[in-house]
């Protein structure tokens, strides 16, 4: 670290060489959403500012172009061996594969258990792992997102001298949504805020409540966004005499609200007309739920289930469409609003939004009010004027939420828990 004067002030700028141990579930194409496209860019971005990463993750079929982050693969389980890009389900069965850890004592507990569970035999394994690569090539942190690996963290930490960083994503209050919350997940997301030696939250929204709900030392947590390449969605967008695509885009599960999306949709088509079509695409467990759904509130016929979008085609589909729509119950940040506006496509969200607070030019609602949704909709498709200024400032704005800027921003806090 660089002490410079500038007029008087003191400034730091960072030199690194640093090596981090980055830990995490995802890596595109071994991914299930947000989480994955955050990993694999910070990973890139951090190279490209002159860190040496090395990602840990459990061991697939995948093929990789990592861009310049070094890659190790560590086993995990047969069946996530096998998966391939054709299907994934990084998650698949993990929630019943951990058993309960309260503390950091529980951690440790780990190494000595016999017939540990998968989740627990992974992350002992992966501490190994790491403890050994650190006495050949010494790592300046460990760097775990989600929950899932945070006892690996505590691990490495406690049996290396190894500073742990936590990035939250999302906590098990947002999956949870309107129902109650895991009391596992929410131990483990506890020990994780006690134990970190710093903790990166996704939005302000996140750190307030990791400080209300786990405890954490406000001091401690830092707010680091998500971003985008927008060179990558920057594509150009299609023009139609007539506005009448929608489009729901993310993980079909409680907390994106694709249940809301769909009570929206027959909403606008009741009062506004069959004018509209709604897309919602995307993959998760009330996927058959929300094509009945449609069925039951008789939109079938104006709702369409295309399913998982490839990373390669998102610009073009999400282009190809004339409004957004995310009325999240609970989401810390939300990716897919940014690639949506860098496209041209304006968004309505949810006032539960993370990343509500870094765009401005989009429309906002509650996620339960259908009637509200709708009328923000109708709006962005009748209305030329509010559409272009929204779509055109909308793809301004975004613009500088650039991965090397998050990089940067990340590489910060790297240097608070360093020196």
């Amino acid at each position: 670290m660089v002490c410079e004067n500038q007029n008087n002030k003191t400034s730091f700028s960072f030199v690194l060489f640093m090596r981090v141990a980055m830990v995490g579930w995802e890596y595109p194409p071994f991914m299930s959403g947000g989480l994955g496209v955050h990993c694999e860019n910070l990973s890139r971005n951090l190279v490209a500012e002159g860190a040496e990463v090395d990602f840990f993750l459990p061991e697939n079929a995948c093929r990789f172009d990592a861009g310049g982050v070094r890659l190790v693969p560590v086993r995990y389980a047969e069946a996530q061996a096998r998966m391939g890009s054709g299907f994934v389900d990084p998650y698949r069965y993990v929630r019943r594969e951990m058993s309960l850890v309260e503390s950091k004592r529980d951690a440790l507990k780990l190494l000595k258990k016999r017939n540990r569970r998968k989740v627990d035999a992974y992350n002992v394994r992966l501490a190994k792992k790491i403890r050994a690569l650190h006495k050949k090539k010494h790592y300046d942190l460990v760097h775990v997102h989600g929950r899932f690996n945070i006892s690996s963290g505590v691990l490495v930490q406690q049996l290396a001298g190894i500073p742990f960083v936590w990035t939250v994503h999302s906590t098990i209050f947002d999956e949870a949504a309107e129902q109650s919350p895991d009391s596992l997940q929410y131990a483990i997301e506890k020990v994780g805020a006690d134990c970190a030696d710093r903790v990166i939250a996704v939005s302000k929204r996140t750190k307030k409540q990791l400080v209300k709900r786990f405890g954490a030392r406000a001091r401690k947590v830092s707010v680091v966004y998500n971003g985008i390449n927008y060179a990558d969605f920057a594509v150009e967008k299609p023009r139609r005499k007539k506005r009448s695509r929608v489009l729901f885009h993310g993980r079909l599960t409680n907390q994106k609200g694709p249940r809301y999306f769909l009570l929206a949709a027959r909403q606008y088509l009741k009062k506004y007309g069959c004018t509209a079509r709604f897309t919602m695409s995307g993959k998760g467990h009330l996927t058959d739920y929300l094509k009945r759904l449609a069925r039951d509130t008789h939109i079938a016929s104006r709702v369409s289930f295309p399913g998982f979008i490839p990373q390669e085609k998102l610009a073009g589909f999400y282009a190809s469409h004339d409004a957004f729509v995310l009325p999240s119950v609970s989401e810390p940040f939300g990716i897919t609003v940014l690639e949506a506006m860098a496209a041209g496509t304006p968004a309505v969200i949810s006032n539960t939004c993370g990343v509500g607070e870094i765009v401005h030019n989009c429309l906002r609602t509650d996620y339960w009010n259908a009637e509200r949704t709708a009328d923000q909709v109708h709006a962005l498709l009748s209305d030329d004027g509010l559409y272009e200024e929204l779509s055109w400032r909308g793809r301004e704005e975004v613009r500088k939420w650039s991965w090397d800027r998050i990089a940067r921003d990340t590489l910060k806090v790297y240097g608070a828990v360093s020196k």
